[in-house]
């Protein structure tokens, strides 16, 4: 689900998980398997690539996108769920909106990549959330970066794939040199009333540390 450049990879190889053929992603630094959908990442750690710190649990809770086991983590001091498979990440709206604004702000004296149109098919694609388990909102994130991102407006969560988090800090935009607003669409309006929101032990782990 994202529109940016990125370091060629290997046109394909052998799948480690089942042995079938990995094919490069176009716009991706990583191949997949056109078999078992398993991704293979020939340019050192996935996580490095968003930055993404693990702290070493486990939750009862599906990756929305091939669906294994979520792992805890940290997004810049922000507590987050990944997966140790696609190396997407779930984090809350509002951290997400934090995380792109600094990390932005910090590249002030940097290179910044250009990037590719929406690619609207990417707008297709139907995910659950992990917590409450409905369909999430696909959407483009209409800030710098041009990334398609999936959010929950019930539970107040971001999902992005691998290397949306990369593409939106290094993407040429606007006002690089202070903190910018972090436009998208639709706004997620989440309910202030405890009672009101999906309860569940993968909710509660995030608040614990929210």
């Amino acid at each position: 689900m994202i529109a940016s450049s990125s370091r060629p990879v290997e046109h394909s190889t052998s799948c480690t998980q089942c042995g079938g053929t990995t094919r490069e992603v176009p716009g991706q630094n990583y191949l997949q398997c056109s078999y078992c959908q398993s991704l293979a990442f020939p340019h050192g750690s996935p996580l490095a690539t968003d930055a993404i710190t693990p702290m070493g649990g486990e939750l009862e809770a599906q990756c929305p996108c091939c669906h294994d086991t979520l792992q805890t983590g940290e997004v810049d001091n922000h507590r987050a769920l990944y997966c140790g498979r696609c190396y997407g990440v779930l984090i809350r709206n509002a951290a997400f909106g934090e995380v792109v604004r600094n990390r932005r702000a910090k590249r002030k004296h940097q290179e910044f990549a250009d990037v590719r149109p929406v690619d609207a098919s990417q707008l297709d694609r139907t995910l659950q959330c992990p917590n409450c388990r409905k369909r999430m909102d696909t959407h483009p994130y209409y800030g710098p970066g041009n990334v398609v991102i999936d959010s929950c407006g019930d539970c107040g969560y971001i999902w992005l794939d691998h290397g949306e988090l990369a593409t939106l800090e290094r993407a040429a935009g606007r006002s690089e040199s202070k903190p910018e607003p972090v436009p998208y669409s639709p706004p997620i309006s989440v309910s202030t009333d405890p009672a009101a929101r999906p309860s569940s032990p993968f909710e509660v782990l995030l608040d614990l540390f929210s």
